[in-house]
């Protein structure tokens, strides 16, 4: 999901703010006149190539029309090339997400496969960004019993109408299974569930075998290998990222950077928080900036950093895959794991950054006891091996407050969500950390509800402020409810 439609997210979210929130807000507002601050430095401006930033709408029409325009006869014909037997296939099914663009194609023998692509408008380095992930996946492949699709082939290849460019494309295994939801987790009695997060603890266990000595994303070595396994170890480069592709496919320019140390991965996810929370928004209004720069305020003091344990000379990192949800989960209908999937922008990182997804530590609307089990589970694996130990040492020790600081450090993008939802209501853990300055804070807040004036007035005079993806959804959302209102009632004829 693009980092645009959190933002609108996070809106909803200001718009139906409880009351005991609020009243942390007005606390904090109290304790600001009782406390001297800590006045920060404005963030540094990232480097636009444009005047303003394309809108989430633009980038999402762009890949509509890139994903519209794939010749599937193309397709086929690259199915075919790369099958050992250069057999014919049709293609079963496409379907398109927020970065890639997908057909399922099934051969003469039964046989299926899937061939996906970039969509280049909205994944910058595209090329680069899939020889890192193929990297990923087969090096994950070889060195854990982690279940990761294969790789078959991938390559640049004319796949689309009207244009003599390339197109990035990987041809992979599809895994049998179906994506984890949480209905299945909570309807599922209590001992498939624990076999379910035993194996889900062995996944994290494995990936903790991997272990580094700099912070980034895996890239072989040789840059013309597009089929078959790599033999040489891989080289570490800067790491890719779901927030700084958002970025760049925003117009921005981010640099990306080998880390050496957990405070350099500290400050440099500190530095993509605060660019894409000063970024302009066309809806920003002043409750909503006011919530959203105290929580980058806060967040960035060097006091969070000791409160999340992080410890500034480690120089390990461990291999994380970047976005473990539900869907990202294949399993059959006894809950054992099919598949791991959709490793793109995986990379290195330190051990306070190595942790279980929100679903699992209570940072968003996952099952209430679901934290409490995992750390069951967790513990009661510790002699498993001595990565298990690892974990359950580290994350057994980690109280609810830790764990939602932590996932900022993560996922940048979660700052305004589990800041007011989870951190705030645990302030009494957080007396020790100073208050931004108010005026400071107050003067920034006036500079970027200027700045997105003027980008809102310049999409209106640009016919830009249309509908876009999240506002399309609920409208056909709410055309279908009142549909079937309209049925129930009897109020539309029946076909």
């Amino acid at each position: 999901m693009f980092l645009f439609s959190r933002r609108s997210l996070s809106a909803f979210f200001s718009t139906i703010w409880t009351s005991s929130t609020g009243f942390f807000y007005n606390l904090v507002r109290l304790l600001r006149a009782l406390t001297t601050g800590l006045q920060q430095s404005a963030t540094p401006a990232l480097t636009l190539q444009h005047a303003w930033p394309l809108t989430e709408q633009q980038i999402y029409r762009r890949s509509h029309t890139f994903f519209e325009s794939v010749n599937e006869d193309a397709i086929r014909a690259l199915g075919t090339q790369h099958h050992s037997k250069r057999l014919p296939c049709e293609i079963k099914a496409r379907y398109r997400g927020s970065f890639n663009g997908c057909f399922v194609l099934e051969f003469t023998d039964g046989s299926t496969r899937v061939v996906r692509l970039p969509l280049q408008p909205a994944v910058h380095d595209a090329w680069d960004k899939v020889r890192s992930e193929v990297c990923t996946m087969q090096y994950v492949r070889r060195h854990t019993n982690i279940p990761v699709p294969r790789v078959y082939s991938y390559g640049r290849s004319k796949l689309c109408r009207h244009t003599s460019e390339l197109q990035v494309f990987i041809i992979m295994e599809q895994i049998k299974g179906q994506p984890l939801t949480r209905d299945a987790l909570e309807t599922s009695p209590e001992p498939r569930r624990r076999l379910f997060l035993e194996q889900l603890v062995d996944v994290f266990a494995e990936l903790r075998k991997l272990s580094f000595t700099r912070g980034g994303s895996l890239m072989p070595r040789s840059s013309n290998n597009e089929d078959g396994e790599p033999e040489n170890p891989p080289d570490i480069v800067g790491a890719f990222s779901i927030r700084k592709n958002e970025l760049q496919a925003a117009g921005y320019s981010v640099s990306r950077i080998v880390t050496a140390s957990a405070k350099e991965f500290l400050d440099e996810q500190l530095r993509i928080l605060q660019h894409i929370w000063t970024m302009p928004h066309k809806d920003l209004d002043r409750e909503q900036a006011e919530r959203e720069e105290f929580a980058q305020r806060f967040i960035c003091q060097p006091e969070v950093q000791a409160r999340m344990g992080i410890h500034s000379t480690a120089r390990s990192f461990f291999l994380a895959h970047p976005d473990l949800r539900p869907g990202n989960i294949l399993v059959d209908d006894e809950l054992t794991i099919c598949g791991i999937i959709d490793w793109e922008y995986t990379a290195s990182v330190p051990p306070c950054a190595f942790a279980p997804p929100t679903w699992i530590t209570g940072n968003d609307s996952g099952l209430a006891g679901l934290p409490s089990e995992f750390t069951r589970v967790l513990s009661s694996m510790k002699d498993k091996s001595r990565y298990h130990a690892q974990l359950a040492a580290e994350w057994g020790s980690r109280d609810a407050l830790a764990w939602s600081l932590s996932h900022i450090l993560i996922d940048p993008a979660e700052l305004d969500f589990v800041f007011w939802e989870t951190v705030m209501p645990n302030i009494t853990g957080l007396c020790d950390i100073p208050v931004p300055d108010d005026v400071q804070l107050q003067a920034d807040v006036d500079r970027r509800l200027e700045v997105s004036r003027r980008f809102a007035q310049y999409l209106d005079e640009n016919n830009l402020h249309v509908e876009g993806r999240e506002e399309e959804i609920q409208r056909l959302l709410q055309q279908a409810r009142a549909t079937i209102d309209q049925l129930t009632k009897g109020t539309v004829p029946h076909p």
